[in-house]
């Protein structure tokens, strides 16, 4: 019987995750020819095809969807021990952090942080992941090391440390043709067009305030993240309610202006968050310290 590796397990744990034995050799930096070897040594291994390509993706069987947490939950094991009392040394480390963020945080915090990376630890590497409904169970099974954003529904399990306070703005062109450079009034918010963003992290606080008011804003346009905002905002007459950390970037790109909405809208905590399993770490701990120095007010 073959014995079971390490480094079949990884090729087992790619695949799984990219639905693609292409894309699982590139991850793994090996050729197809090799992967498809080892995929072939763990069909024969369990007696199952373990992955089946359906629509051009592979499909994993009933027996690889049971074997999937068992695989993990080995991964993590052998990374916690192979990391066990050894010192982090972000100079010579060449570590990939995964990190979950909002698409705000891509615009206004990653820069920062990849810049510091550049200088105080030029081999560390990052994957950035968005954050969505399966984030907290990969930070529990080790495939997420930090979380940054407004994460409410991470509970038990999980530690969190507050990096700053958010509160909501509008913006505008600063060539609109109807409005100032000062509050909008109750009126104005009502009557003009809006640009909604359809962002996850808990920003769902925005439209709660909103229909508790009664307003119904005129939406012209929905988008699925922040990443567009400011351009449409700034070549149109549409406004945007964005949180305040954004407008301070996209206000420096020129062409906007910031109004003062006319409802108090609450203010919330961004935090980054991981995972008990991880609290000890040195890596981690490092990374932490790094984001709380450069992110916290």
């Amino acid at each position: 019987m073959l014995d079971l590796d390490t480094r079949l397990l990884q090729i087992f744990f790619e695949i799984y995750q990219h639905n693609s034995v292409s894309k699982a050799a590139e991850k793994l930096e090996i050729g197809q020819p090799t992967l498809s070897i080892a995929l072939g040594k763990l069909r024969d291994h369990f007696r199952d095809p373990l992955f089946v390509r359906i629509e051009n993706k592979m499909q994993p069987t009933e027996l690889a969807q049971q074997l999937y947490p068992i695989v993990v939950e080995v991964l993590n094991k052998l990374k916690v021990i192979q990391g066990y009392n050894i010192a982090f040394d972000p100079l010579t480390s060449n570590y990939e952090f995964k990190i979950s963020m909002t698409d705000i945080s891509h615009l206004v915090l990653l820069p920062k942080l990849i810049n510091y990376l550049r200088v105080h630890a030029p081999n560390v590497r990052l994957d950035i992941h968005p954050i969505d409904v399966n984030t907290a169970l990969k930070m529990s099974n080790g495939e997420i090391d930090l979380a940054i954003g407004f994460l409410p529904q991470l509970e038990a399990g999980f530690y969190q440390q507050t990096l700053f306070q958010q509160h909501y703005i509008c913006i505008a062109s600063k060539d609109h043709p109807r409005l100032g450079d000062d509050r909008l009034s109750d009126q104005q918010f009502r009557q003009e067009l809006h640009v909604d963003i359809l962002a996850t992290g808990g920003h769902y606080v925005l439209e709660h305030v909103l229909q508790n008011l009664g307003v119904n804003r005129n939406i012209l346009i929905r988008l699925p993240s922040y990443l567009g905002v400011g351009l449409v905002v700034q070549d149109t007459d549409a406004i945007a309610t964005i949180p305040n950390y954004l407008s301070r970037v996209l206000l420096n790109r020129g062409g906007l202006k910031i109004l003062q909405p006319p409802y108090d809208f609450p203010t919330y905590s961004v935090k980054q968050h991981w995972h008990a399993r991880v609290h000890h770490n040195p890596g981690n701990r490092w990374l932490r310290q790094v984001c709380f120095q450069l992110f916290s007010e």
